[in-house]
């Protein structure tokens, strides 16, 4: 490995962490086109948030309805636009009619003016006036995920992962982009990712049909520390957290991402100290960590010493730890979801009995995955997870968790 100079690694890091840290660009294209909802058979509203230090950033959010997977055709519902009270009070909601089979776009965004929207109720939010009252039942009566997502792309490189939320969990789904990234205005920090976070909360928290609603946060990679930052600052509007192949802190991620920087680490202005914010959730607090163990970005040690934090808490004092072994009917290997094919009449009786015990811990031992229950604390591995794939939703689908 050649080794930069101590100057050279220094002004690399101090100077250019925020396209290090933050890719916004990557894949090409990720800036200037962003896929919608409605590509994957999702009826969405296209969300416009402004900061309270005025920065416009975008979302989409979808909500639960009778007709869902939406076998009916998807389209958008209103745009909403939404402003951030906490800098400046007064009406926080403008709506423009939604556009049946359109997408999202910058230059719809830009345009937008006083002029050509109707200003939403002092009440709140305004729900959209073709969503029948059942619909806005089922809708009051399901959880609500808000999706973070990792460094790099957008929020439209993510709609398969919404789509199992949504399609098979039945839950109502936020995903927010991030400033920076996708069509969203301005340009990625931690203190703008936090301000982001905590405005998409805000809104969702206002909203009539999710503020009463389980809420859960999901974040992958960065995501993760974006996630477990804002439950720590609002551990009453979280009810469980769900984070995916996330690190302890930026600064101890460099030695093994970037290690021709660690010499000169204490530069690092973006800091993200998960390791310290999930100390700050309160430990009754359900909480789902899943790490791969192939991830080739983020250690899994880092995972392991998140989850080592969370265990530690006061009030989690004698919970055993308890590991899940599989299942009758899980196929050898641990792939969730899989079943054995059905055994001939007689064939169990000829084995003699296959299920037991120590021929549950013989699959444990060779299966792909690995789970752990402590209390409300949930652990899950997979010896071959990357980085880049999403493991959670197929296991809430299959109810391994």
């Amino acid at each position: 490995m050649t080794l930069l100079p101590t100057s050279t690694a220094a002004g690399l890091l101090y100077y250019g962490q925020g396209f290090l840290i933050y890719p916004s660009g990557f894949p090409q294209g990720s800036r200037q086109t962003v896929a919608t909802p409605m590509e994957y058979n999702m009826i969405y509203h296209d969300v416009t948030l402004e900061t309270p230090d005025n920065v416009r950033i975008r979302a989409y959010l979808m909500l639960q309805r009778e007709d869902v997977p939406n076998t009916k055709g998807a389209y958008q519902q209103t745009h909403i636009y939404w402003k951030s009270k906490r800098k400046e009070e007064g009406k926080q909601l403008r709506t423009t009619g939604g556009t049946s089979g359109s997408g999202n776009s910058a230059a719809k965004a830009e345009k937008e003016t006083d002029a050509d929207v109707a200003e939403g109720s002092a009440e709140g939010i305004r729900i959209d006036p073709e969503m029948s009252e059942h619909d806005q039942e089922i809708a009051l009566s399901r959880p609500t995920v808000m999706i973070f997502h990792a460094n790099a792309g957008n929020l439209g490189h993510r709609l398969p992962l919404a789509r199992l939320f949504y399609d098979q969990m039945r839950c109502n789904v936020f995903i927010l982009s991030y400033r920076g990234y996708g069509l969203s205005e301005g340009s990625p920090s931690e203190k703008g990712l936090r301000i982001d976070a905590q405005t998409a909360l805000d809104f969702v928290r206002e909203h009539p049909l999710l503020n009463e609603a389980p809420l859960l946060f999901y974040g992958q990679s960065i995501g993760g520390a974006v996630a477990i930052d804002l439950a720590s600052r609002n551990p009453d509007a979280v009810h469980a957290l769900i984070v995916e192949n996330t690190f302890t802190s930026i600064p101890d991620l460099i030695p093994t991402v970037m290690p021709y920087l660690s010499s000169v680490s204490f530069l690092c202005h973006q800091v993200w100290p998960s390791s310290t914010s999930i100390a700050k959730i309160p430990p009754s607090k359900p909480v789902l960590m899943i790490s791969g163990l192939q991830d080739e970005v983020v250690p899994p040690s880092h995972m392991k010493k998140l989850w080592e934090i969370v265990c530690s808490q006061g009030g989690m004092e004698g919970v055993e730890e308890q590991e899940i072994l599989p299942e009758d009917g899980e196929e050898v290997g641990g792939k969730l979801g899989e079943r054995r094919a059905e055994r001939k009449e007689g064939a169990a009786e000829s084995k003699g009995v296959e299920d037991n015990v120590e021929k549950s811990k013989d699959r444990a031992s060779n299966r792909e995955w690995r789970k752990v229950r402590r209390g409300v604390k949930w652990w899950l591995e997979f010896n071959e997870g990357q980085h880049s794939k999403y493991h959670a939703p197929p296991l809430l689908i299959h109810g391994k968790l």
